[in-house]
């Protein structure tokens, strides 16, 4: 190799160990101002926000969906206190029909 040859692979050396040294300081001064950890909340929490965006358009659209969903467990909660009712209800009524016959 000659010395010109050599002096400027040492050059392109030289650059490149300072572009690699600058990327790292650069790389310092970001996790500095916003650590892993802080970088890690955000993103999740952009994720979250999101998916609550999303779920607030869908049940937005799906209004009547929703409501027959509550409205049917609502009935299967109370459906004890229901099924007694109905049959206090009707149980007046049958006894009528039965001294009728």
């Amino acid at each position: 190799m000659s010395d010109e040859t050599l002096h400027e692979a040492r050059s392109r050396r030289d650059q490149a160990w300072a572009r690699v040294r600058g990327q790292i300081t650069t790389l310092r001064t970001d996790l500095t101002e916003r650590p892993i950890p802080t970088r890690i909340k955000e993103a999740a929490m952009d994720r979250v926000l999101d998916t609550v965006d999303e779920a607030k358009a869908i049940a937005k659209d799906n209004v009547p969906v929703i409501g027959g969903t509550l409205a049917l467990l609502a009935a299967w909660f109370f459906r004890r206190p229901l099924i007694a009712l109905i049959k206090n209800r009707c149980a007046p009524a049958a006894a009528a029909d039965e001294d009728e016959t």
